[in-house]
């Protein structure tokens, strides 16, 4: 009879381990497809200003359309103004000229607490002008 409940109490415990393992799985599963979205989200918010024909120093905050509890923020400024001129300087040792820094900053509140997630590139400023 002890062994019996030895038995059962061994495989209460190895279920209740296993079933917190899957809770854990499926959980960081849910963060990472979260983590995933947003990425997308703020990659086309980056392509949609880093694209444009004439780019110029802005800063700007609006709600996403789409997801409107997502604060995005857009900020581009001339590459000097935010990295060492070392970073900007061709092997010629030329600096490089009309660069811009072009960033996006994702706001959003979730799980009682703020998230920030950033995308940034740096654009060339004649590079989609016709």
């Amino acid at each position: 009879m002890m062994e019996v409940i030895m038995a059962l109490t061994v495989f209460a415990i190895v279920g209740v381990s296993y079933m917190s393992a899957l809770n854990e799985i499926a959980e960081i599963l849910r963060e990472m497809r979260q983590d995933a979205k947003m990425g997308r989200i703020l990659q086309s918010e980056l392509m949609k200003y880093a694209t444009l024909p004439d780019i110029e120093e802005m800063e700007e905050s609006y709600p996403l359309e789409e997801k409107s509890e997502l604060e995005i923020q857009v900020i581009i400024k001339p590459l000097e103004e935010v990295v060492e001129e070392q970073r900007i300087t061709t092997e010629k040792g030329r600096v490089m000229q009309q660069m811009f820094h072009v960033q996006v900053i994702g706001t959003w509140y979730e799980d009682l607490e703020y998230h920030e997630r950033t995308a940034e590139t740096w654009r060339y400023a004649r590079l989609y002008q016709q």
